[in-house]
């Protein structure tokens, strides 16, 4: 038997509700609206670290390659931080005015903000003004970016039938990966157009306008569409809260709240150990690739790849075992595997050996961007839909506020330590050890929470 949300008797909108029965027209496009928007924020996160040696090197003055790769990093984790900002005030948007008039603000915004990085003046014409006016666009980036998925998980969700949840989860996850993914191979694009030399001289800038490319088609998309039938009944029926961000914090949401915080934080850990240090293990000594940056950027592009799969297979086991079930085994068998795995990439980069690095690369994105497969659903199962856009977007975005400082936690554990594990300009055993951190608190944040599979998402309070 079908379990979704389908119409009843009482409902006043009873052909919104009989679109749910199946997978039609307008699940596909709420699906590829979100899968772009997400694909949209990796592309422009992962360029920036993709490219952190060429954007130090043009808006930041010479210094050591390693310190100056950390401020741009540090920079980036800045723009996550902000993210909280853009979930409290667009996921307010999203529960009070309609999830689709929430995105076409998003998408907007994020894809014009991105873009604007491509008009930065070089530290050369206006010195260290050029990196604060970076830091500031990566703010406001940030903020749209967490307004973005504050409305997008619910509405693609509202929109799914309950058989393909898990799927469709683990499809618009994996946009983030293949966001990423289409970042990398932009990169090695350009790069083997232009030269690092060129990359530095004018070409950064082409890279950071090709994000109007993604942010075009979700506007189009979501401009066609209407808003979901699960938001319109709560509308219909007058039940939209005065102030659902402020009801977060109130019972009974509050306890289910911190319960995502806590979750959310270890999968942030899980997030930055592939996307924040896979490229810098890979382009610093001992690697063979730290003059290379071309090749360092292609076994990080095919490594991208293992995530998306790994988000996708995730999301469609997660219908069959359980959200729950499957992350805490998962949870046990990261912690395992953490150091064998990026010792293994950074002994494949030492030696030079690209089909030993490629498997590990993949390996990593698969264990690391796995569980990221049932975010979508997960979050928007642990709350009603007269909070869930502020729910999903503030308890997506409240990882942040411990996991979003990797950038510090890192060098410290690189240089107070594990240095003497590490190398003197690697930190693949920090790294390790910061996954294996997300791993343990991942574990508790599932242990402590409900199985969400089964969940109706329509209630009206």
């Amino acid at each position: 038997m079908l379990r979704v949300d389908v119409a009843m008797a009482d409902t006043t909108n009873i052909e919104g509700f009989k679109a749910l029965e199946r997978f039609g027209r307008d699940s596909a496009k709420a699906t590829g609206s979100q899968f772009l928007g997400f694909l949209l924020d990796s592309f422009d996160l992962t360029m920036i670290l993709s490219i952190a040696p060429v954007v130090a090197a043009v808006l930041l003055p010479p210094s050591s390659p390693l310190i100056a790769v950390f401020s741009v990093i540090l920079a980036y984790s800045l723009t996550i931080i902000f993210r909280p900002v853009g979930s409290a005030i667009f996921g307010h948007i999203g529960d009070r005015l309609g999830r689709r008039t929430d995105l076409i603000i998003t998408v907007l915004g994020l894809g014009i903000v991105s873009a604007l990085t491509s008009a930065l003046p070089t530290y050369a014409s206006v010195g260290i003004l050029s990196f604060v006016l970076f830091i500031i666009i990566r703010i406001f980036v940030g903020i749209f970016a967490g307004g973005e998925y504050s409305a997008g998980h619910p509405f693609v969700m509202e929109w799914t039938p309950f058989r393909w949840r898990g799927l469709i989860s683990g499809l618009v996850q994996g946009g983030f990966s293949f966001g990423a993914l289409a970042a990398a191979a932009t990169v090695a694009v350009f790069t083997h157009i232009y030269g690092e030399t060129g990359l530095v001289s004018y070409a950064w800038r082409y890279l950071f306008l090709t994000t109007l490319i993604p942010a075009a088609i979700a506007l189009a998309i979501r401009l066609s569409m209407k808003d979901t039938p699960i938001f319109t009944e709560l509308k219909e029926k007058n039940k939209i809260r005065r102030s659902p961000f402020i009801d977060l914090f109130k019972k009974p949401v509050r306890k289910d709240f911190l319960q995502v915080m806590i979750w959310m934080t270890g999968m942030f850990f899980y997030a930055y150990a592939l996307f924040a240090y896979v490229p810098t293990i890979l382009e610093h000594a001992p690697s063979a690739w730290s003059s290379n940056l071309g090749l360092a950027t292609t076994v990080y592009t095919i490594g991208t790849a293992g995530a998306f799969f790994g988000a996708f297979g995730f999301g469609i086991a997660s219908q069959k075992v359980g959200r729950r079930k499957l992350t805490l085994i998962w949870a046990i068998m990261t912690i395992i595997i953490s150091v064998p795995m990026y010792y293994g990439l950074m002994r494949a980069a030492e030696l030079g050996n690209v089909p030993l690095a490629v498997l590990m690369s993949i390996i990593i994105g698969i264990v690391t961007q796995g569980p990221w497969g049932i975010v979508p659903v997960y979050l928007s199962e642990r709350f009603k839909t007269a909070v869930r856009a502020s729910g999903v977007g503030f308890g997506y975005s409240s990882g942040i506020f411990i996991g979003g400082w990797f950038s510090i936690y890192v060098p410290l554990m690189h240089n107070y330590l594990f240095k003497s594990i590490d190398t003197s300009t690697n930190i693949w055993f920090s790294t390790a050890v910061l996954l294996m951190i997300g791993a343990i608190i991942i574990f508790i944040g599932q242990w402590i929470g409900p199985e969400t599979l089964g969940t109706r998402l329509r209630s009206v309070e």
